[in-house]
């Protein structure tokens, strides 16, 4: 369990770290490409779904100690 929580943590960084790059970026050079603006808001339903099924996993690690 310790071993999937630690994966789960270590994707939900990457995932929310590529959001976070990747709408720094659009604003930046002020793209409008729909394509890029779909892909940007995949990635944060992505780091969503992500930060929940973590929340989810530490918090039942931490009832088992």
């Amino acid at each position: 369990m310790k071993i999937i929580t630690l994966i789960s943590v270590i994707l939900t960084v990457l995932t929310v770290v590529s959001t976070m790059i990747c709408g720094l970026w659009i604003r930046a050079n002020n793209i409008t490409d729909p394509s890029s603006l779909s892909f940007h808001r995949t990635m944060g339903i992505v780091s969503v779904v992500c930060c929940i099924i973590t929340a989810v996993l530490v918090i039942i690690l931490l009832r088992k100690l």
